[in-house]
């Protein structure tokens, strides 16, 4: 956490907020806040009793801030110096509602700049609903998804309040993507700016590290379904729609795959469980028949092909033999 706070304290702009939450912290979190709270008067320290968890913290601290925009940032990482005192100044000079930027996420020694999937620019009513929503549904042929990850993005606050918009608890790790959805329907204007702002640490620790390596299949396709649902009731579009439907298709690749390197679960076992989560489910049929393979690469239209028509047990037996080949089972 000091490496964030450092990373706070040395951005010049007097008008950012530090709002720090001490969620419940059972270690020396209260005390590290208060230091750094002594040495610079835009920090703000909210102190709970008890761990709320964190989604509820973030939706805490969107009410109590002060400022007219707010960003996320988690403990395990660090702003980029500059990035903010530059994101201030655009958001001065445009007046957007959004402001989505780039960042860097970090794999050990190895760093990663990525940059939305947008060119840089003003956009504005109908360019938003064009060329921004559509890839917070989902990925499209040539045309990358915007990932949901709260803290590359900035937010005027009120668009957030007045339209009461909420993560939703059930969909957690993805609960952004509904929340980015609801925020840029509701946006006259959205800028997009090449700056990076952030670095993302990818860590053993993290909530998505976690699902990954305690799979539960019925659990993870319980989010994906609610997530599919929830996107689809916003989706006004046909190519909304197809976006959501191509993003659920890559979890339903990510279930397969995690359990297919269950080792100690049979080939008939896992086609089994594979066959009873999606065989009759009317929402897993919704999916597979909208989700476009002209968007897809090869190998995920084999995989959308054999459980669109049920050949789970020869899908099981060519993924385990992929993964044999790279050495991961």
């Amino acid at each position: 956490m000091p490496r964030l706070l450092d990373s706070m304290m040395a951005l010049q702009s007097p008008n950012l907020e530090f709002f720090l939450i001490d969620n419940g912290s059972p270690d020396c979190c209260g005390e590290i806040c208060a230091e750094y709270a002594s040495r610079d008067n835009r920090f703000f320290i909210r102190s709970l009793k008890d761990n709320i968890g964190y989604i509820k913290a973030r939706m805490l601290g969107i009410k109590e801030c002060h400022g007219d925009y707010v960003g996320f940032c988690d403990s395990d990482d660090y702003l980029e110096p500059g990035g903010y005192d530059h994101a201030i100044q655009v958001i001065k000079d445009q007046g957007c509602d959004l402001l989505i930027t780039s960042h860097k996420v970090h794999f050990g020694e190895d760093v990663y700049l990525m940059n939305p999937p947008f060119q840089e620019g003003l956009y504005q009513h109908e360019s938003i609903k064009k060329d921004i929503l559509p890839q917070a549904f989902g990925f499209l042929k040539e045309r990358d998804r915007l990932h949901g990850f709260m803290w590359k993005q900035i937010y005027r606050k009120s668009i957030i309040l007045d339209s009461d918009i909420s993560l939703i608890e059930e969909l957690k790790p993805w609960e952004d993507q509904i929340f980015n959805i609801d925020v840029i329907q509701r946006c006259d204007s959205v800028s997009v700016d090449h700056q990076v702002i952030y670095n993302y640490f990818a860590n053993s620790g993290s909530v998505t590290d976690s699902m990954i390596k305690n799979f539960d299949a019925d659990d993870f396709w319980r989010k994906t379904r609610l997530l599919y649902v929830e996107k689809q009731r916003r989706a006004t579009q046909p190519i909304e729609q197809r976006a959501n439907a191509n993003a659920a298709m890559v979890n339903l690749d990510s279930l397969v795959v995690c359990l297919c390197k269950k080792v100690s679960l049979s080939a008939t076992t896992v086609s089994g469980t594979l066959r009873s989560l999606l065989g009759s489910d009317e929402v897993a049929s919704q999916i597979m028949t909208t989700a476009s393979w002209h968007d897809m690469g090869k190998r995920l239209r084999f995989v959308t092909f054999c459980l669109r028509y049920r050949l789970y047990g020869i899908l099981v037996r060519i993924v385990r033999r992929e993964l044999k080949r790279a050495g991961i089972i």
